[in-house]
């Protein structure tokens, strides 16, 4: 079957998703749409629509679209994902799903509403799709780590997002973001870690820290207020617990390194599919402290974004079931909300 579908957002991710879609015979673009003239016609231009509009509601009016990809900054997600399941369609929603804690709770009151519309939340993307993930699951799964009892995750670095993307001042304002690298890779952070673990924990307490006067950016953007370093101490359920830290604009450098602790065993990795594939294996052998490298065989795997859309078309098939759900996704937020001082 070919869906219609119409993109929201039609910025730099917008357009990302939408070179995906055109990869997969299943999907047809029909209409594009974002807030500048100049960005919608360049992008329908470039995506073949034929349709565009600087007005999503004309998106969500035409009764042949089916589905939409809403790639609009979070602090749009709430209205617009409503929009979308009023009108009929089913929605893959771009990461972070929220930019507060009001929205989220909106969010997945208005989801709940609609059970029959598909709605696919993106940070399943750099997480439970790769083959890595499904490595390190199936080898927690076969029993030797022993019980997971600890997370250790950092990732640091001197660099901002508003470097990373220039275009991109909307993410340095809380307001309009939620937050800084807690929530724009957080969310795959938790997803990835916790997804592990099945997200059968829940958090039982939680203490943090978070600041922003670290660097000045204002020669790159006209107003930041997102935090820059922090830091959490995170206890679950069934005794796990989880050091996480996290920074953009750090006077230091850390790689994204993850360390698992097991009472049989522990492992240290990069979950990234563009980081090493390599995983660390310890483990006692004989009474002795062993060490085993392990390789993820990545032979022939799928770029992460064409792998989220392929997984929202299996969706729609009927051949898959969402693997990032909204409320799986509200989860991790609350989490990260709470990291950054947003109850």
């Amino acid at each position: 079957m070919t869906y219609n579908i119409g993109i929201i957002g039609a910025g730099m991710y917008g357009k990302v998703l939408g070179r995906a879609l055109l990869r997969d015979e299943r999907a047809r673009i029909t209409w594009v749409n974002s807030a500048s003239e100049g960005t919608t016609r360049s992008a329908a231009e470039e995506l073949g629509a034929p349709k565009w509009s600087l007005d999503y509601r004309d998106v969500l009016n035409d009764p042949a679209v089916e589905a939409v990809i809403i790639a609009t900054p979070p602090y749009l997600h709430a209205e617009q994902l409503s929009a979308a399941l009023a009108a009929g369609k089913h929605v893959l929603l771009e990461k972070p799903m929220a930019e507060s804690p009001a929205s989220v709770e909106k969010i997945v009151e208005t989801a709940a509403r609609y059970p029959r519309q598909l709605v696919l939340e993106a940070s399943c993307r750099h997480t439970r799709l790769t083959r890595k993930f499904q490595f390190l699951k199936n080898l927690i799964e076969s029993g030797k780590l022993g019980q997971v009892y600890h997370i250790h995750h950092n990732h640091l670095t001197r660099g901002t997002f508003i470097e990373w993307n220039p275009k991109g001042a909307w993410a340095m304002n809380k307001a309009l973001a939620g937050g800084g690298p807690f929530i724009d890779w957080g969310v795959y952070d938790l997803s990835f870690h916790l997804g592990l673990l099945d997200d059968r924990h829940e958090l039982v307490s939680l203490r943090r820290f978070a600041r922003n006067d670290l660097r000045d950016v204002s020669r790159l953007v006209a107003f930041s207020d997102i935090e820059q370093h922090g830091a959490a101490w995170l206890e679950f359920s069934g005794g796990l617990t989880y050091y996480y830290e996290r920074g953009a604009g750090v006077h230091a450098e850390t790689p994204n390194e993850t360390r698992l602790y097991g009472t049989k065993g522990g492992l240290r990795f990069q979950f990234p599919s563009w980081d090493s594939n390599d995983v660390e294996f310890f483990y006692v052998e004989n009474g002795e402290p062993r060490k085993e490298t392990l390789t993820v065989d990545t032979t022939g795997a799928e770029d992460d974004n064409q792998a989220i859309v392929r997984h929202f078309l299996d969706c729609l098939d009927g051949n898959a079931r969402p693997l990032m759900t909204v409320e799986t996704a509200a989860r991790h937020l609350r989490i990260l909300f709470k990291i950054v001082g947003e109850q």
